[in-house]
Protein backbone atom coordinates (compact mmCIF):
# COMPACT_ATOMS: atom_id res chain seq x y z
CA UNK A 1 0.00 0.00 0.00
CA UNK A 2 1.01 3.92 -0.34
CA UNK A 3 1.39 5.84 2.53
CA UNK A 4 -0.87 8.47 1.64
CA UNK A 5 -3.79 5.95 1.51
CA UNK A 6 -2.24 4.21 4.84
CA UNK A 7 -2.60 7.74 6.76
CA UNK A 8 -6.28 7.80 5.41
CA UNK A 9 -7.11 4.58 6.85
CA UNK A 10 -5.71 5.76 10.04
CA UNK A 11 -7.49 8.87 10.31
CA UNK A 12 -10.61 6.99 9.32
CA UNK A 13 -9.57 4.14 12.24
CA UNK A 14 -9.15 7.46 14.78
CA UNK A 15 -12.34 8.85 13.87
CA UNK A 16 -14.43 5.93 14.78
CA UNK A 17 -12.51 5.05 17.67
CA UNK A 18 -13.79 8.47 18.67
CA UNK A 19 -17.67 8.59 17.57
CA UNK A 20 -17.28 5.02 19.35
CA UNK A 21 -16.56 6.78 22.68
CA UNK A 22 -18.90 9.35 22.44
CA UNK A 23 -21.76 7.08 21.22
CA UNK A 24 -20.73 4.71 25.11
CA UNK A 25 -20.81 8.36 26.40
CA UNK A 26 -24.72 9.72 25.28
CA UNK A 27 -25.37 5.56 26.13
CA UNK A 28 -24.40 5.46 29.86
CA UNK A 29 -26.24 9.19 29.77
CA UNK A 30 -29.57 7.88 28.30
CA UNK A 31 -29.27 5.08 30.93
CA UNK A 32 -28.90 7.32 33.76
CA UNK A 33 -31.82 9.59 32.38
CA UNK A 34 -34.47 6.47 31.88
CA UNK A 35 -33.58 5.02 35.25
CA UNK A 36 -34.55 8.85 36.57
CA UNK A 37 -37.64 8.85 34.87
CA UNK A 38 -38.33 4.97 35.94
CA UNK A 39 -38.53 5.90 39.59
CA UNK A 40 -41.19 6.24 41.61
CA UNK A 41 -43.56 9.64 40.69
CA UNK A 42 -44.38 11.54 44.04
CA UNK A 43 -47.89 11.24 44.50
CA UNK A 44 -48.32 15.48 44.83
CA UNK A 45 -47.81 16.22 41.16
CA UNK A 46 -46.52 19.80 42.26
CA UNK A 47 -44.04 18.49 44.73
CA UNK A 48 -40.21 19.12 44.02
CA UNK A 49 -38.22 16.31 42.43
CA UNK A 50 -36.42 14.07 44.57
CA UNK A 51 -33.55 13.12 41.99
CA UNK A 52 -31.76 15.18 39.19
CA UNK A 53 -32.03 13.55 35.54
CA UNK A 54 -28.33 12.45 36.09
CA UNK A 55 -29.69 10.71 39.31
CA UNK A 56 -28.08 12.63 42.11
CA UNK A 57 -30.52 13.70 44.67
CA UNK A 58 -31.75 16.85 44.92
CA UNK A 59 -31.08 18.98 47.93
Amino acid sequence: MNDPLILLLERMVSAQESTAQSMSQVAERLDLLIQAMGEDEPEDPDAQPRRYMDGSPCR
